[in-house]
Order: structure tokens, then C-alpha cells, then sequence
């Protein structure tokens, strides 16, 4: 069973490896044979099996693992992906209009949006989007394109083609990560980046809001490696447990992968 999630992560289903036949994994085995174009009643057979075990890592540098947890992270599963962000949303008020698996369009211009999603969206949702394309999201914007709705896969494709190598190429250049650090490790640090962005310098010089992430950088910088997770954790001061529980359980998943590996939250 957890070789068959396995098998079903590297089609972007987002899995926890934990061996269970639940309603999670039931929907990944159908929505797997929509993409492998098998037909007749979806089951976890052998030809299933041996289909998706020839499958590539869609993405090597954090492995399948990797871009598992950072979705999850983001959309928490296909399930709740459909139900919560398949149509647009405004996380704050410091943000743009957000689409797909963290898609932020007020942090984009209208050349990489239309690259990255022409080929996801009817030409009515693509001209209603473009409206919110590198502008600050408010009410009215959200209400403006709240009837676009976007399928998980597409959503899926655009994080695993765009947004993911994007947010690793960026994580590694603000941290100058080691060529060799394992891919859980990588994978943290582009999860923080995903969340937070790249910005290392502080707005507010009493909270010193970016000290963790410097401190990241410097540490990696002198092969501290095993002080890192507590960097992680030291961020959570920055919110308050019952506003924003989401970010600090994602600080504390990620000094546990960065401690323990992939196995540690059951996604491999």
C-alpha cells in the first residue's frame, strides 16, 4: 500500500505514505487511471502498480516527497483543494489574488502569468484574471473573479512545471544551499521561501521578522547544519497559536524534515 502512494505522489496526488485505503487514496487510483488513460472500474491492480512505478520523479531536486510536502503545506489535499482554493482567494491583505497551489498573481507580471497558465484556462477565465495580474488583491478584485474555478491537475501541473522549480531556484540562491544537502533539507527550505519569500532584511527593527531566515543562511554558510531546525522553530514567535495555527505547525513540519527526513511526517 505505501509503495502504491508512493507510485500516486509522483502523479502530484499529495499523499501521506501512511498505508491506508482511505478516501484519499481511493480518489488519487481514479483520478490516476484518468491520466493514464486506463478504463473500467479504478482499482489498485498490478497493471496500476507497474504504471506508475515507471514513472519519473516529477521533480528530482526535492523528490516526490518534497513537492508533497510543500503542496500539502500550501492546499493540505486534492479533497480540501477543490472544496477551499479551486476558485480564486485573498489570503491578507498584503497579498495579491491567489490561484492554483499558491499562486500569488499580484507578485507577477502579465508575461508570466499568460506563460505559465494559457494553456490551463478558457479564454474568458484567462481575460478575468489578468485583471488581478501584479496588483494588491482587495474584496472587490476577489469578488471580480470568483467565478473561475480551476481543476486540482491543472493546478498540479502549473506547481510542478512553474512554481516549483521558481521557488528552488530562489531558496538556493538567498540561502546559497550546498549542492549536496539532501533533497528533505532542500525541500524545508523551499517551503519556507514558498511561504515566506526571499526578503532577508527586517521592516520592523524591534520583531527583527527576517533574524531566523539570516540566521538560516549564516548557518548554512558554516555547515551548522544540525542548529538549522531550531531557526525554524524560533520563527513561530512570530504569531499568535490561535490566528495563524497554519503557520506555525508548517514551521515546526519543517524542522522536522529538516531533523528526520521525509519519513518523519509519512511521505515516503
Amino acid at each position: 500500500m505505501r509503495a502504491l502512494q508512493r507510485g500516486l505522489n509522483r502523479l502530484g496526488s499529495i499523499l501521506l505514505v501512511d498505508g491506508d485505503f482511505g478516501p484519499a487514496t481511493t480518489d488519487a487510483v481514479a483520478n490516476a487511471f484518468a491520466v493514464l488513460g486506463r478504463t473500467g472500474i479504478p482499482c489498485a491492480d498490478d497493471e496500476l502498480q507497474t504504471a506508475l512505478d515507471a514513472l519519473p520523479d516529477p521533480f528530482p531536486p526535492v523528490t516526490a516527497a518534497g513537492l508533497s510536502f510543500i503542496a500539502r503545506a500550501e492546499v493540505s489535499g486534492p479533497r480540501d483543494y477543490t472544496q477551499r482554493f479551486a476558485r480564486p482567494i485573498w489570503p491578507s491583505a498584503t497579498s495579491g489574488i491567489t490561484i492554483g497551489i499558491g499562486y500569488d498573481l499580484g507578485t507577477v507580471s502579465m508575461k508570466q502569468f499568460a506563460a505559465d497558465w494559457r494553456d490551463r484556462l478558457t479564454d474568458a477565465h484567462f481575460d478575468l484574471l489578468c485583471s488581478v495580474v501584479n496588483v494588491n488583491g482587495t474584496a472587490l478584485r476577489l469578488k471580480s473573479v470568483r467565478s473561475v474555478a480551476i481543476p486540482f491537475n491543472d493546478a498540479m501541473a502549473v506547481f510542478v512545471r512553474q512554481s516549483l522549480p521558481s521557488f528552488t531556484a530562489a531558496a538556493q540562491r538567498v540561502f546559497r544551499v550546498p549542492d549536496d544537502l539532501p533533497p528533505s533539507r532542500l525541500a524545508a527550505l523551499v517551503s519556507l521561501v514558498y511561504n515566506r519569500g526571499t526578503r532577508l532584511t527586517d521592516t520592523d527593527t524591534k520583531r527583527r521578522e527576517r533574524r531566523e531566515m539570516r540566521e538560516i543562511r549564516d548557518l548554512l554558510a558554516a555547515g551548522s547544519l544540525d542548529d538549522i531546525p531550531d531557526r525554524f522553530e524560533s520563527m513561530t514567535r512570530l504569531w499568535d497559536a490561535n490566528k495563524l495555527p497554519g503557520l506555525i505547525k508548517r514551521r515546526r513540519d519543517e524542522a522536522r524534515l529538516w531533523r528526520a527526513g521525509f519519513s518523519a511526517l509519512q511521505l515516503e
